[in-house]
């Protein structure tokens, strides 16, 4: 011990067995791993994902916005039949595309915040108080609440081993 009282000695801070997932690990969660459901994920994996899937869910539909508004503007008149009856395939398929990823980038944030509720020691299936009136605020309390330091039922975090 010490000789000096408690306010004047060093900080350190209490070891924890709670993993420190880097941005690249926690873009690769979202993108690779959106059906990994039993696992474990930190408050801040969590989070980091919801903001990125936020910012490139509205940079993608941006761009489909732009895509048919280039039709809107290209065509004589502003009805959008005629818009949807003048796009080429190659336009449909960009537009199939950026659907197919903004699913997918939803997808993992669900894989998400089920693996953030098992960080937690609940159940995937809380999440299923969203589709209630005033259940997305018990979500977002238990998605806020910290992490359970102690083994749960549902496995390790994903990113453990790898560095």
């Amino acid at each position: 011990m010490s000789d000096k009282p408690y306010y004047e000695q060093e900080y350190h801070a209490p070891k924890s067995d709670i993993p420190d997932p880097s941005f690249g690990q926690i873009f690769k969660g979202i993108f690779l791993y959106p059906f990994t459901w039993s696992a474990r994920s930190t408050r801040k994996a969590f989070w980091i994902s919801y903001v990125t899937q936020f910012v490139m869910s509205f940079l993608i539909l941006c761009v489909m916005f732009a895509i048919l508004l280039t039709g809107v503007y290209s065509s004589s008149e502003q009805e959008w039949t005629m818009v949807i009856q003048r796009m080429n395939f190659f336009t449909w398929l960009i537009e199939l595309v950026l659907w197919i990823l903004l699913i997918w980038i939803k997808l993992g944030l669900l894989g998400y915040a089920v693996r953030r509720l098992h960080d937690i020691d609940c159940s995937g299936w809380w999440l299923w108080l969203m589709f209630i009136p005033f259940g997305w605020i018990i979500i977002v309390v238990l998605l806020i609440l910290p992490t359970v330091e102690r083994p749960v039922k549902w496995g390790t975090y994903l990113f453990v081993n790898s560095n």
